[in-house]
């Protein structure tokens, strides 16, 4: 609790200070700029630092308090149901007299996740499938720090921009099986642009990132207890390292980029990236004496998105298309123990994922004195196919979505402005294939093949944020906002709700 409070105060001397320097602006354009949507319908195109001179005309700051409820009936079950709690956020994008650019934001978050299940770990989505698990899981405390900030100057032709960022989480278990996991995630970028004429700019930039993660499990009951297993996907697990109750990860990554614009991208960009990363896991065996690798995970990821914007008196229409290749490739150690210490004997590769994902967007905004409305159709098409060898055991499935995001703004009065932001999508499955080895366990052949159906069943979501900006007298704006989600899955619904007071600057 006190990090908590402390954090708050932190924060919130963050946003306090961002006052400085602030443009005078009307609550309905400060509102309209604080939350453009076009701006966030093009976030890739902001990951070169050296763009941010063009984020955007005004300087923006925001400090929030959010309480978020996330109730899932369908859900995978190493993901748990549902993550809920309190977050504490800041954020300030400031332009600066010389015309440098600075920006920054931080939160903090104390959750709970509730019923996870087969994952002992942080960053399901980073390190599966090798991942500590057992049958018995249970619901899960969680605290989650966040830093970033950056810096972004214009000499001449020239932009340059540097940024970074640092996530640290811990997670913990108050009842056996005991978790203690912590994480930390760093993340170094830095970008340059050129103008070559008049508003066309091209860019280059890179960023570098160190992940780590310590995950442990105990067992207070000495008489009655779980296995602890080490998942390799699809059920199985590695027998050699089962009940080793310490692991660690470590990857590093980088991310490379280039991209070509016009009017700091609100006429027209071109930005494509690739990133890699090596995760590797290493156990400490129950009654060993060191370290041991047991998995490397190659991850591989290209992105390539255009986006093309014309405006027409108040009417303003833009189509944003990316195409998007994930593809992450396990390699597993082999020991022998037949001596008086463990030896490895073979590496290979094992297991393969591979994720590719169309889509397209179009964009389309009405401007009047009082209001703002813009709707974004979209549609995505999404390719995935996973398996492992030795033994085989695989799924595959495609499925596209279609949806339409809207946002509403509407200046009630000088000091008042209300936002809506209604959302529908429908996710309809195309083909899906069930490849599933049965030779393991029953419980875990259950868990599996509902995970299959899970990923592989038509989902309609439906859902609405209204948000209520105000100014009252020698007190910046506040404004107080409530969004609902709903997902339909297998006829049954997933709630997510999240309720925010805030002020900006």
């Amino acid at each position: 609790m006190n990090r908590s409070v402390l954090f708050f105060f932190l924060s919130f001397y963050i946003g306090f200070i961002s006052v400085s320097g602030q443009d005078s602006l009307s609550l309905f354009p400060k509102s309209y700029n604080q939350y453009n949507e076009e701006r966030i319908q093009t976030t890739n195109f902001y990951y070169n630092p050296a763009t941010m001179p063009g984020y955007s005309a005004y300087s923006i700051s925001e400090f929030s308090t959010d309480y978020v409820s996330d109730n899932q009936k369908i859900y995978l079950r190493q993901m748990g149901s549902g993550d809920s709690g309190l977050r504490i956020r800041t954020r300030s994008f400031n332009k600066l007299k010389s015309g440098n650019v600075v920006w920054g934001d931080a939160s903090y978050s104390n959750m709970t996740r509730k019923r996870a299940r087969y994952n002992e770990n942080l960053d399901f989505e980073r390190i599966a499938p090798y991942v500590t698990s057992d049958s018995v899981g249970g619901d899960l405390k969680l605290e989650d720090y966040h830093f970033s900030g950056g810096f972004a100057k214009t000499i001449n032709r020239f932009s340059f921009g540097l940024s970074g960022s640092y996530d640290a989480e811990l997670a913990y278990r108050s009842r056996d099986p005991r978790v203690r996991n912590t994480s930390s995630d760093l993340i170094l970028s830095a970008g340059i642009s050129y103008k070559i004429y008049k508003s066309y700019k091209i860019g280059v930039f890179g960023e570098f990132n160190k992940y780590t993660q310590n995950s442990s499990v105990s067992l207070v009951n000495e008489v009655s207890y779980p296995i602890v297993y080490q998942s390799v996907g699809f059920g199985y697990t590695n027998y050699l390292f089962h009940n080793s109750l310490t692991t660690q990860y470590e990857e590093f990554g980088y991310r490379a980029g280039a991209q070509i614009s016009n009017k700091d991208g609100k006429d027209f960009y071109i930005t494509g990236m690739l990133s890699n990363s090596n995760n590797i896991k290493s156990i400490y065996p129950k009654n060993g004496n060191r370290y041991y690798d047991c998995s490397d995970l190659e991850n591989k990821a290209y992105l390539l998105e255009a986006g093309k914007f014309i405006s027409l008196k108040n009417n303003r229409i833009g189509f944003i298309i990316n195409y998007n290749s994930k593809i992450r490739t396990g390699e597993e150690y082999g020991y022998t123990s037949n001596s008086d210490r463990m030896e490895q004997i073979f590496k290979r590769k094992a297991y393969k994922k591979e994720e590719y994902t169309t889509n397209v967007r179009a964009l389309y905004q009405l401007t009047k004195e009082k209001y703002i409305f813009t709707a974004v159709p979209f549609f995505s098409y999404q390719e995935v196919t996973e398996r492992r060898l030795y033994p085989f055991s695989g799924q595959k499935y495609d499925a596209y979505t279609i949806g339409l995001e809207m946002d509403i703004k509407l200046e009630i009065n000088k000091n008042r402005v209300l936002t809506l932001r209604p959302i529908y999508s429908y996710r309809k499955i195309n083909n899906a294939i069930n490849a599933l080895d049965s030779n393991v366990s029953a419980a875990n052949l259950e868990w599996i093949s509902d995970d299959f159906t899970i990923l592989t069943s038509n989902t309609e979501t439906t859902g609405a944020t209204i948000r209520y900006d105000f100014k009252m007298a020698k007190l910046p704006p506040l404004f107080v906002s409530g969004q609902w989600i709903t997902s339909i899955i297998k006829q049954q619904s997933n709630n997510f709700g999240v309720f925010s007071l805030g002020i900006t600057f």
